[in-house]
């Protein structure tokens, strides 16, 4: 019998709780995330811990507190700042529960030496353990001290039964050396940069360890350049091969390459209303799947900013210990926006204290009506206490709904059907380019940021793909209006001139050149694929074209009755022994190949982010198909269409 993630994640955190009692817990930003999906700061309290803080080298701990708890990455860095901590406090005990799978750690702290023997042999765990026990009891410097190394596996959060992310793995990314596409035909790990190799193997570590958790013996799919890196090493590595050994249920794992088809989360047109929450709202601070809330219109602080004034802690969305708020989280996922706001009044109205019109007389619920709601609520601090998390929710979906981000969403979103119906009934893209300038050069009319027409030249250019090529002429144009366009919005586009730098116009040409570099590229990314290498395809009813992404093609046909042959999905075999085993059959009898859905769990899992409009409509495709398998989505995190542009273009 296998675990669901939810439970694998809970199960590691239970680790964690009865190691608590006591001490100062010390946590990384990822970790604090992980927290937070399982019930947050007061689960650490409660359970008996003295005080919680960030793991920074600027903090320390008072005289009386002798024990500590890290839960970290046990990267390299991190190591540093827990022996600064260490150094500046009084411990007598530590406990570092590495996040990361120790062997990992081990390759990293003997990256200078041959350690090939010991990671063979399996002895990496026990052998890193000793060195960072070791490293500890040098730090403390004191005759009377106890220190224990773990490894407990805390990568995953899940946002809903069917979809989960591993919030330590967002910077992870399909590159090599930088470039979206590799210098050489032939890719291994060690054509990656070092850090890169690193990342690689860390994600590997924690997908082995929930594999492990949900006890779960996999065949390994791939599809792309980077995801071939990825299976290699899941199927190659001794800890894999000893876990595959004790597991028992089946299961599929699929890996893909984001950069096959960035057109479904650079499109600026979610249906998803959570999608519409993050990408208007700011992300809560170390977070990267949960946002900021504005808990002014509750309260009577007076705050100029929300995310910087410490007076008013922000609220967020997620609630993992209200039940009614998990429930609302998951139908932002899942249902239409109307459905959701019509909810949410409906809660509302049993807590409105001016007993507003009721939902089943109102024809259509506003934000305002929410708002009004919601401010009747204000100082009234015991309807505040319980019902903070649905106020929260309420809160967050009426700002994103009459923000200004919310309108220019909705603009860019028409802007981009127009420009894919052109290339979808052209099928070229001469008009496409001039009008992409014209966008730009009147983007300040319009009321549109220039980071959200980057957007739209990423998913255009990854929609048009190979099929649809650009006039040399309007690609040269389109240089010159980025150049100018940036040199002007460079304090919002350019990451590099937050820090102070100045920016000439000089660099912003060489910007906007690379961006047209890194579009090509874009285009280029389906070339490797023979099935799904085109994402427009002819529309039911057979007038014109429509957007068909590579993840949707791809599960209508692993939930296709007829089965059809995945030439572009390959499968990571176990080598001679099984070719062997089959004898001449597998080059004769097509039933012998392996499908993804004979096994009853499926994890489609995605390098470089997803969408919860692409999750959710994945999930539709396989419900209504009607397969018994158990289908999961996985990434490395949730993206919103800016962050796929700043994923890719790196600016």
């Amino acid at each position: 019998m296998s675990l669901s993630v939810k439970e694998f994640s809970k199960a590691a955190w239970v680790e964690i709780y009865n190691r608590i009692i006591g001490a100062v817990v010390f946590l990384d930003d990822p970790s604090a995330e992980c927290l937070h999906w399982d019930g947050g700061l007061f689960n650490l309290l409660s359970g008996g811990a003295v005080a919680v803080k960030s793991l920074s080298p600027f903090e320390y701990c008072k005289s009386e507190h002798k024990k500590a708890l890290f839960i970290t990455q046990a990267t390299t860095t991190q190591l540093s700042t827990i022996k600064e901590i260490i150094q500046n406090s009084d411990f007598t005990h530590c406990l570092l529960a590495s996040t990361v799978s120790l062997d990992v750690v081990y390759l990293e702290l003997n990256k200078d030496k041959d350690v090939s023997d010991i990671i063979s042999a399996g002895k990496a765990p026990m052998e890193c353990a000793k060195m960072l026990e070791s490293m500890l009891l040098q730090w403390i410097n004191k005759v009377q001290s106890a220190v224990e190394v773990i490894h407990v596996p805390i990568s995953t959060i899940s946002l809903t039964s069917n979809v989960f992310v591993m919030p330590p793995y967002s910077p992870v990314y399909p590159l090599y050396e930088g470039k979206l596409i590799p210098t050489t035909p032939s890719v291994d790990l060690y054509t990656l940069s070092e850090s890169e190799r690193s990342q690689v193997r860390r994600l590997v570590s924690s997908l082995n360890s929930m594999l492990e958790g949900m006890n779960l013996k996999e065949e390994v799919y791939y599809m792309g350049t980077h995801s071939s890196i990825l299976a290699g090493v899941l199927e190659n590595s001794p800890v894999c091969l000893a876990r595959r050994k004790l597991c028992s249920s089946p299961a599929s794992l699929l890996l893909i390459d984001r950069t096959l088809d960035l057109c479904g989360c650079a499109s600026p047109a979610p249906e998803c209303l959570l999608d519409k929450v993050l990408g208007v709202l700011p992300r809560l601070p170390g977070h990267c799947t949960d946002v900021t809330v504005d808990m002014t219109p509750l309260c009577e602080a007076s705050v100029t900013s929300v995310t910087d004034d410490l007076q008013l802690s922000p609220g967020c969305l997620y609630h993992a210990n209200d039940k009614y708020c998990v429930q609302t989280f998951e139908q932002m996922i899942n249902k239409t926006q109307k459905e959701v706001m019509f909810d949410l009044y409906n809660k509302l109205s049993k807590i409105d204290v001016q007993r507003s019109p009721g939902p089943k007389t109102l024809l259509k619920v506003t934000p305002q009506s929410m708002e009004k709601i919601i401010n009747a609520t204000k100082g009234n601090y015991d309807i505040i206490e319980q019902h903070l998390g649905l106020l929260q929710q309420a809160l967050a979906v009426a700002a994103t709904l009459r923000a200004p981000q919310h309108a220019q969403l909705e603009l860019a979103a028409s802007l981009q059907r127009q420009v894919a119906q052109n290339i979808a009934a052209s099928r070229e893209a001469t008009s496409v380019g001039r009008q992409l300038s014209l966008l730009i050069k009147s983007r300040k009319e319009r009321g549109l940021p220039l980071e959200r027409l980057l957007a739209l030249l990423v998913s255009v250019y990854s929609l048009a793909g190979d099929e649809v090529p650009f006039p040399r002429q309007h690609e040269e144009a389109l240089v010159e209006t980025l150049s100018v366009a940036i040199f002007e919005d460079h304090k919002s586009v350019l990451l590099s001139s937050a820090e102070g730098r100045v920016v000439s116009p000089e660099q912003c040409a060489a910007v906007a050149a690379d961006v047209l570099s890194k579009l090509k590229d874009i285009a280029k990314m389906r070339r490797i694929l023979n099935r799904y290498n085109t994402v427009l395809k002819p529309t039911e009813t057979g007038a014109g074209h429509e957007y068909r992404g590579v993840l949707q093609q791809l599960v209508d046909d692993l939930v296709d009755s007829a089965r059809p042959e995945l030439v572009d999905l390959r499968h990571r075999n176990h080598g001679v022994k099984d070719l062997l085993r089959s004898g001449l059959n597998i080059l004769t009898s097509k039933k012998s190949r392996k499908h993804p859905m004979d096994a009853p769990t499926v994890i489609l899992f995605i390098i470089g982010g997803v969408s919860l409009d692409e999750c959710r409509r994945l999930h539709r495709a396989v419900i209504t198909s009607g397969v018994d398998a158990n289908v999961i989505i996985g990434s490395t995190k949730i993206v919103t269409s800016v962050d796929a542009m700043r994923d890719v273009l790196r600016l």
